[in-house]
């Protein structure tokens, strides 16, 4: 394996040690007991330990982003953090409103949005749509602007945090579809078209669940709808500097597939990860069954599914579908998408990988050297309670067969010194600041 041993902390733990067999027999009955749609009860509460648990501190968005992130044009970041034992809650305020962001990768996303809401304010005060408004009442379709730039009171987050879900499993389904898609009218008649592609110009996802945003990409898509201004979006819309900087921060990767979003349907999307996902020997209910979770949006179902395609070789694919199927909010969503996508970076960049397993609420990678790979792609961990029970959940549950000759947990963020202890106590080789080594393309 060609990982770096810079000096991060969090590196080396012990090897694997074989659970007893009470513990095997605990262990069989939990996982039976996740093929059946009922609660379970949670693990037993671990041991705080002679020193307790860790209570994490209040941190400074100051201390933990770049200007450019921290402050724009149009918006700021409160520099009150909390977190809640693995990811920092942070809140954006703009003249838009206020908006929650757990986690870094959800935080760059409301930064951008609240950046593009003002962008597009902007866009609509310019000469060309002030123009075009005269349109609005002439357009035969005019009856229906209601009906298309109305977002429709957009699905919200109203599972439980990414801890809690992580050490109390249970099931849940919605129908297939996500809540953000378009309505067949919108699709028909190419409105939904064209809010793709003013989306993509503003470096925004065309199926965010930010109402302020989708209120104004409707208004604007409704003003160049009418004025038949299809043929000039990319020239017309041209957002200012902060927003391509953000946007072109982005991966590559995640581009090309962002340009995907824009020239395909919602159906389109899932007709098309439907073969995919076929073609990788999943079955038509398993694929069902994950497109039943309406919290995954056609971008989201995109970049998942492409990044299990780029799992080139690897066994039991649906494994990573059976757990992110049971995912209850956009924060869980966005956990399990990350997740894949960092499962993509270490097969395709550091070490090749066999097949993938099941853990409680969590997929690992188990590669050709025998290794058991987590990825966890969370801000900051320390030794919480729940943290614990977690780390507990994933040791105990670790198989005999196959057979793991060392386990790993590779973190987006950055670990506590206890927390390293603990987990390296506990058999794991942990991996800090992962990003970089598993993205070098981005």
């Amino acid at each position: 394996m060609n990982v770096s041993h810079a000096a991060v902390p969090l590196r080396r733990a012990g090897s694997y040690a074989s659970a007893p067999c009470l513990v095997w027999v605990l262990v069989c009955a939990l996982l039976v007991g996740c093929s059946v749609p009922k609660e379970r009860e949670p693990l037993p509460s671990p041991s705080p330990g002679q020193i307790g648990w860790e209570v994490p501190p209040l941190s400074s968005a100051a201390g933990l982003l770049t200007p450019e992130w921290l402050k724009g044009p149009h918006h700021s970041v409160q520099d009150e953090v909390v977190n809640d034992g693995a990811q920092h809650h942070f809140v954006v305020s703009s003249e838009f409103g206020t908006f929650p962001a757990v986690g870094m990768p959800m935080l760059r996303t409301r930064v951008i949005e609240t950046e593009a809401i003002a962008a597009l304010k902007d866009a609509r005060q310019s000469e060309v749509f002030v123009d075009a408004l005269q349109f609005q009442l002439l357009h035969p379709l005019h009856g229906l602007k209601i009906l298309l730039t109305d977002p429709g009171r957009l699905g919200t987050s109203v599972g439980g945090g990414l801890l809690e879900f992580l050490a109390m499993p249970g099931q849940f389904s919605k129908f297939e579809g996500s809540d953000r898609e378009d309505s067949m009218t919108k699709s028909a008649i190419g409105f939904s078209y064209l809010k793709r592609k003013i989306a993509f110009q503003f470096g925004v996802d065309p199926y965010s669940s930010n109402p302020t945003l989708q209120d104004e990409l409707n208004e604007l898509t409704w003003i160049a709808f009418t004025a038949d201004l299809a043929p000039q979006i990319g020239y017309v819309f041209m957002p200012g500097g902060a927003i391509l900087w953000m946007t072109f921060s982005a991966t590559r990767w995640t581009s090309y597939l962002d340009e995907q979003v824009r020239d395909h349907s919602a159906n389109d999307l899932r007709a098309m990860d439907r073969d995919k996902l076929l073609k990788m020997g999943i079955t038509e209910e398993e694929i069902h069954r994950f497109f039943l979770n309406g919290f995954y949006s056609p971008r989201h179902s995109t970049i998942i599914t492409t990044a299990l395609e780029e799992l080139t070789g690897v066994d039991d694919r649906d494994a990573f579908l059976a757990v992110a199927e049971e995912a209850n909010s956009e924060e869980l969503v966005v956990f399990y998408q990350h997740v894949v996508e960092m499962m993509r970076g270490y097969h395709l960049h550091i070490d090749a990988v066999d097949r993938l397993l099941i853990l409680p609420r969590v997929p690992a990678l188990y590669t050709k050297n025998k290794t058991l790979v987590v990825m966890l792609p969370v801000d900051y961990l320390f030794w919480t309670s729940r943290v614990a029970t977690v780390a507990q959940a994933l040791t105990t549950s670790v198989p005999n067969r196959p057979r793991i000759a060392q386990r790993e947990l590779w973190i987006a963020g950055a670990v506590s010194p206890r927390a390293k202890q603990e987990l390296e106590s506990l058999g794991w080789t942990v991996y800090e600041q992962v990003s970089a080594k598993l993205n070098p393309e981005s």
